[in-house]
């Protein structure tokens, strides 16, 4: 499947807060649960001041590494849960007038992003998973029509992560349709699935910004395009030295393979008649990188076994945006 980015559409951001956490053990232990007598307006104080040290202002966006052949993925989002010790932290992400959270994912690809959570107080400490409650009215516009977008049981159930105290913290959860899109043969709707679907904090990751040069483009390989502009993708792989001859398109690998971290579409910039891609949102490392001008036949659950008309590594480091070139 093949995606066609679309403008960004700022939607509007409700600030929740979670201003009563429940009681932590050392403040069961310093009877602060409760209070009386003379001392109760001390007891409040050391209260606030203790709970803020086990707080984490959390704050969820929502990015895209898109695909082609299709014009909007429009996703409802309901609800975002925190799964920890306790009780799941419900976070109702719903916009200013109650209904769901409407977004396009189409418009956010590379670095851009839009804002679900916004510093919404949380329990510092581990949580093992975070779920996404999708609204059955999602779908999605494909070059042969507009198709319902399902999510089995209505939740992605992402990775978890640690909420440290007394910070701020920002995560993205990163889509990659290319992977995470199935039209399964004879049913007449799309599925979006957690494959492909990453969760990462924002402080530990950086960029990707790459150029494709135009004898790439026009590689004999690529001949049997009708339009040069389209189905051309770069591949991410974690680590360098690889046998470049095992690194596979998909996320359902044969056995030995290499299965790719993520993908972005190649945007011809006719102003500057160059070809252009963006990596947002990866951890930092050591990576591989691979060119293919056939993505646009990379299919999620089969592996097209098409070659690669170039490879590169590299190496992201946190907070920066790192060059790459394919000649």
């Amino acid at each position: 499947m093949h995606l066609v980015l679309t403008e960004n559409v700022t939607v509007p951001v409700i600030k929740k807060k979670l201003r009563n956490a429940a009681c932590l053990p050392l403040l069961f232990a310093l009877g602060a649960c409760g209070g009386s007598g003379s001392d109760s307006d001390t007891v409040s104080e050391n209260q606030n001041t203790d709970t803020e040290r086990f707080i984490t202002n959390f704050t969820l966006n929502i990015s895209d590494a898109p695909v082609d052949n299709a014009s909007e993925v429009m996703v409802y989002f309901r609800e975002v849960e925190l799964i920890g010790n306790g009780d799941p932290i419900i976070i109702d992400v719903s916009d200013s007038t109650g209904s769901p959270r409407m977004i396009d994912l189409l418009t956010l690809q590379g670095e851009k992003f839009v804002n679900l959570i916004d510093d919404f107080e949380i329990p510092s400490g581990q949580y093992s998973h975070l779920r996404m409650v999708i609204e059955e009215d999602s779908y999605i516009v494909m070059d042969s029509g507009t198709y319902p977008l399902s999510v089995p049981g209505q939740k992605l159930k992402l990775d978890g992560f640690v909420a440290e105290p007394q910070t701020d913290q920002t995560f993205t959860v990163e889509f990659d349709l290319r992977k995470s899109l199935v039209n399964p043969v004879g049913k007449n709707e799309v599925f979006l699935k957690p494959r492909g679907v990453r969760l990462v904090r924002n402080d530990t990751v950086g960029t990707l910004l790459g150029r494709v040069s135009m004898g790439l483009i026009n590689d004999a390989d690529c001949m049997v395009k009708a339009d040069a502009h389209r189905g051309n993708a770069v591949y991410l792989y974690e680590g360098i030295a690889l046998d470049t001859s095992m690194l596979g398109d998909d996320a359902d690998l044969q056995s030995g393979e290499i299965r790719p971290v993520t993908s972005a579409n190649v945007i011809y910039d006719d102003t500057a008649d160059t070809y252009n891609f963006t990596l947002g949102y990866v951890p930092a490392g050591d990576y591989t990188l691979a060119f293919s001008c056939l993505a646009y036949q990379d299919e999620p659950e089969t592996d097209e076994d098409f070659e690669f008309q170039a490879v590169e590594e590299t190496v992201v480091v946190a907070g920066e945006t790192t060059p790459v070139t394919f000649n």
